[in-house]
């Protein structure tokens, strides 16, 4: 064999090598992934923080998740989660005379009963906070009046369409937010519902197949605030008006 086929060989071989390494390497990732990963994001140094997370695994893999401090990198807690199939997942950990500071979470998959140098993903780590508190109390900050600052919604519905109601709020103390849909030609209404809120902030409902129960014509969502357990408005009343038909209205 002369030098340039030998040369033409070893350039084949080491190029297919190299696609399969890529090719098992991108499959393995596919197939055993740490799709996401969170935590409490502040608690009190007795409290114990929740950690979530989410992959997907071809198989029975060890979830390993190691609680580090932000300044030194040290570790002050590991565990190790059996998970057999893939979904979201969330469990607290106890972790024993915890003080106020910064801290990360890290999370890796390993075969099953192996360790960090068999290890098969791995993601960005995660901080939280510590506060010099037995527990954290969220603090919410009302607003200085109760109004429905918009709502959204699409102008026409087609069919089976899927859309998200969307309404932007203020309130001065929880309340309820009332929401009805109405015949808007002739204020004939279809439905109400009632959502309890807690906080200034985005209430949002996702609706489809609106023509399955309800005619073709115009409508108006009619959204106001109440007090808790009470139907007299409080706020102004918000209307967004939209068509709901079978086909595109140029």
């Amino acid at each position: 064999m002369n030098s340039l086929k030998l040369e033409k060989q070893l350039r084949y071989g080491v190029f297919t090598l190299t696609f399969l390494c890529l090719f098992f390497a991108q499959t393995l990732q596919a197939a055993d992934t740490i799709t996401s990963l969170s935590a409490t994001e502040v608690i009190g140094y007795e409290q114990s923080p929740t950690v979530y997370v989410e992959l997907e695994v071809d198989k029975t893999r060890d979830l390993h998740v190691a609680f580090q401090t932000v300044k030194g990198a040290r570790t002050i807690k590991k565990t190790m989660k059996r998970i057999k199939k893939s979904g979201k997942y969330h469990f607290e950990v106890e972790i024993d005379d915890l003080k106020a500071g910064q801290y990360r979470i890290a999370a890796y998959l390993t075969p099953r009963g192996k360790n960090w140098n068999d290890r098969l993903f791995q993601v960005k780590p995660f901080d939280f906070t510590v506060i010099n508190e037995k527990k954290y109390v969220k603090k919410t900050i009302f607003s200085k009046q109760d109004k429905i600052n918009f709502v959204k919604w699409p102008k026409q519905i087609i069919g089976k369409q899927e859309a998200k109601l969307t309404i932007q709020y203020d309130i001065t103390e929880p309340r309820d937010l009332h929401i009805k849909l109405a015949d808007s030609d002739t204020w004939k209404e279809f439905g109400a519902l009632k959502f309890p809120v807690t906080e200034p902030g985005t209430f949002t409902l996702p609706l489809s197949n609106l023509t399955a129960d309800f005619p073709i014509g115009n409508y108006a969502w009619i959204v106001h605030l109440a007090e808790t357990g009470k139907k007299e408005t409080i706020s102004d009343k918000y209307g967004k008006h939209f068509t709901l038909s079978d086909k595109k209205v140029k």
